[in-house]
């Protein structure tokens, strides 16, 4: 018998080992070997229930736990199991009564009042974890998880010094306790010790680079401190370590929005969604993407299951109006701006969609009023810097310039500082300019290569001139003739530009070695990437319009020479000025308009480059004067039809409906070409001379040669 016995131990220590090792496989099948032998081993059942627990069976842990503790109920430990078994399982009281068993049967047992620490914490009772925690460290001074969980309890409580101090005294004693390091960064992130919270969150990855709460707190650290991409890169890898962690998702989904990730970002919202669909915050979050991805019904969808989910979430209202006004759907703005503004009327979002939403009404008086109850410097910036903007368009149209001008400064200073827009290189864009100019200068033009007289497809019709020079609401006009369609704004000549970009001479010098396959492959490019914007069959005019795109007419007409150009004119001032006072999303051109000086420059520039391409290429373009647009639509209208070959048709004067049925103006000019004709904004700039005067030595050349008075 004393054989069997020593058998049956010396099997059990061997699983203990295996047990210690993690090969929970070998430590199970000496387990059985030692039941085999003694059924009645309670150490040996305890142990098979541990395995259970650690591989998910929580019903046969529980079972087999329960059997050991039945075998020898005086053993402290099976009931410390049983404790982290119906902890592990959400059942807080029975965990209690299992812990409390088992002090009472060996009261220095220093990991079960810790364990009842942990449970009063989960429980809402940081107050009693403190105490338990001490009575862990009366039986055993050095342990450190009990520190742990102390820290966790002060911090809770908001004792922050208290938690601080808890924590390194854990690391103190076990320096390898990473969980502790991530513990001690939570709390100076709290405290707003970013510095001290990245030092912490640091060693803890030292120590344990996989523990993935650690990874994901370092990535928030870093993004406040507006290290972004690190910051991304720490969200990757802890959604790889835990892909069901939905903070890390919507935080990282949030991160790629900033970063102008949109596809990324919404992606890793619907990863999101498909583990915590009930989440309103995550669809609020995507209907957010789809906006700016100007997917509109879509966003509206995922807007509206965020208010489903909950109708108190003011935000989903506000980002509604904001869609509803983009759109053009102005009752769906009104009725929504009224169900949001009942439940929050002070809120500064909900109340800045209203101001839009009178300033399209015509109430200027009303929506200065409203926005003038707050105060934009008290606001996050980016919601302070909306504000500005609207303040500037509502008391420009009040005739107030000097207040106008004041908040659209200030509105662009707030956009310049956001992170994409301080990854925008206005000056890169500058360059390009001057490097296409100084080519097309001296390039020996009348020595290229003759481009293929053969096609694949009518020549294109091209609409530019300068943002904010009426492009928009000539291209709504004109989609309203049964024979043509307008592409609005869309990145069709990308790929060409990226070819020659990569092309042995590099971007523009490549356009002088083209021969004719090379162009016919670019046009075929041009093609490819037209063709997903028009309608499948349609034999008709397509009018491809890009305002800034201006720049590129060199570059088209080395493609297409039988290419037609509309070009679109308006006053330099009003055009400087406009651009000025836009909302635009940055990019290395757009960043230019930051600052009057800024848009002047740019606008000379983009100019100075069209004045060579004018005298050195033989053009087939039409100009439409703004002025005389809005003067006399239907002449305009006709004249531009007519360079088209086209006949009469009377809808194109239909625009401001064909414009609010159309949904989505992708551009900043969607609400005015909804309204009547917009000519308050022709010699706008009178008002504001003052301001553009430092810079008429610029704009003057211009002023002369398009023939508008200084």
């Amino acid at each position: 018998m004393s054989d069997q016995i020593a058998s049956a131990t010396d099997i059990y220590r061997l699983a203990q080992k295996y047990q210690r090792q993690g090969d929970l496989a070998e430590a199970r099948s000496c387990l059985m070997k030692v039941l085999a032998l003694e059924p009645d081993h309670s150490e040996a059942i305890h142990s098979l229930g541990n395995i259970d627990a650690r591989e998910g069976r929580l019903e046969d842990a529980e079972r087999l736990i329960r059997k050991a503790i039945a075998i020898d109920p005086l053993k402290a430990a099976f009931l410390n199991s049983l404790g982290n078994l119906m902890r592990s399982r959400g059942d807080l009281e029975e965990a209690v009564k299992a812990y409390q068993l088992a002090v009472q049967l060996q009261p220095g047992l220093a990991a079960v009042h810790n364990n009842l620490a942990e449970v009063l914490l989960r429980s809402g009772d940081p107050e009693g974890a403190v105490e338990r925690c001490f009575k862990a460290l009366k039986a055993d001074p050095n342990y450190a998880g009990a520190y742990d969980t102390m820290g966790r309890a002060f911090n809770n409580l908001g004792r922050l010094d208290e938690a601080i101090d808890a924590f390194r005294r854990a690391v103190v004693i076990r320096p390898d306790y990473s969980v502790a390091y991530d513990h001690l960064g939570h709390v100076f992130r709290t405290r707003g010790d970013m510095e001290e919270a990245r030092d912490a969150f640091e060693h803890a990855l030292v120590i344990d680079p996989d523990n993935a709460s650690a990874l994901y707190n370092l990535g928030t650290v870093l993004i406040v401190q507006g290290r972004l991409d690190e910051g991304i890169d720490h969200f990757e890898r802890a959604a790889i370590l835990r892909p069901r962690h939905v903070p890390t998702l919507l935080n990282l989904g949030i991160a790629y929005h900033t970063r102008g990730q949109l596809k990324l970002s919404a992606e890793t919202y619907r990863k999101a969604i498909r583990v915590a669909p009930g989440d309103p915050v995550l669809h609020l979050n995507l209907g957010l993407v789809r906006v700016e991805q100007r997917r509109s019904a879509e966003a509206e969808k995922s807007l509206l299951e965020a208010l489903r989910l909950d109708p108190k979430l003011v935000r989903a209202y506000a980002e509604l109006a904001a869609l509803y006004e983009e759109t053009n759907q102005l009752d769906e703005l009104d009725d929504i701006i009224l169900q949001g503004l009942e439940m929050a009327a002070d809120d500064p979002r909900l109340n800045l969609e209203a101001a839009k939403s009178d300033r399209r009404a015509g109430r200027i008086s009303e929506g200065l009023e409203r926005l003038g109850r707050f105060v934009p410097d008290a606001m996050d910036p980016r919601l302070a810097e909306q504000f500005r903007y609207q303040l500037g368009y509502l008391n420009d149209r009040a005739g107030n310039a000097g207040a106008a001008m004041e908040n659209f400064r200030e509105a662009n200073r707030l956009a310049s500082e956001t992170v994409r827009a301080r990854k925008a290189r206005p000056e890169r864009f500058l360059g390009m300019l001057e490097r296409l100019t100084d080519f097309f200068q001296s390039a020996p033009i009348d020595e290229w290569p003759a481009a293929p007289s053969g096609d694949d497809g009518p020549s294109p019709i091209f609409m530019f001139g300068f943002p904010r020079s009426g492009t928009t609401l000539l291209d709504v006009a004109l989609d309203g003739h049964p024979s043509v369609v307008t592409v609005e704004e869309q990145t069709t000549i990308l790929p060409v530009i990226d070819a020659l970009r990569a092309g042995k001479l590099g971007f523009p010098e490549e356009l002088g070695a083209l021969d004719g396959a090379a162009i016919d492959a670019l046009r075929g490019s041009y093609r490819d990437a037209l063709t997903q914007f028009v309608p499948a069959g349609f034999q008709g005019r397509i009018i491809d319009k890009m305002p800034i795109r201006t720049v590129y007419a060199g570059i088209l007409w080395r493609l297409f020479p039988q290419a037609r150009f509309i070009f679109c004119l308006r006053h330099p001032c009003d055009v400087v000025l406009s651009n000025f006072m836009q909302h635009y999303t940055p990019s290395d051109a757009f960043a230019n308009f930051f600052t009057l000086e800024g848009t002047v420059k740019l606008y000379d520039a983009v100019m100075s480059l069209w004045a060579v391409y004018v005298e050195r290429l033989p053009l087939i373009c039409h100009t439409v004067r703004y002025e005389s647009l809005v003067e006399n639509m239907e002449g305009e209208l006709r004249a531009v039809l007519e360079f088209l070959d086209l006949p009469w048709e009377p809808a194109v004067l239909e625009y401001t409906t064909r414009a609010r049925n159309r949904g989505r103006i992708n551009t900043n000019s969607y609400h005015q070409v909804t309204e009547p004709l917009y000519t308050h904004a022709s010699g706008r700039w009178r008002a504001y001379q003052s301001y553009l005067e430092p810079h008429m030595g610029l704009l003057a050349p211009h002023l002369e040669r398009f023939g508008y008075e200084a």
